[in-house]
């Protein structure tokens, strides 16, 4: 559990729903919580995750539209990938 919120930096419900999936599933939320405090990791600021830092998006003229296509995941059933289309003004 604490190797997952070290490495991954999972927040507690991620967290909570891990460790019910494979390895306790009775645990509570509230146990689940005191056990981070204890080891000195129930603060996700505190940690040293290390995520890719977005940048802001370029300012356009008014008039130009920005358009970034996203590619989701190719499910086993699927012989296409499928993308998204996310736009911003």
């Amino acid at each position: 559990m604490l190797v997952l919120r070290k490495s991954l930096g999972l927040s507690l419900d991620d967290l909570l729903a891990v460790v019910r999936e494979f390895t306790h599933p009775t645990i509570s939320r509230a146990a689940l919580h005191r056990m981070l405090k204890r080891h000195g990791v129930s603060a996700r600021e505190a940690l040293s995750v290390d995520r890719p830092r977005t940048k802001p998006l370029k300012a356009y003229e008014p008039g130009f539209v920005h358009i970034d296509v996203k590619y989701l995941p190719q499910m086993a059933d699927e012989t296409t990938r499928r993308y998204l289309p996310v736009c911003g003004h």
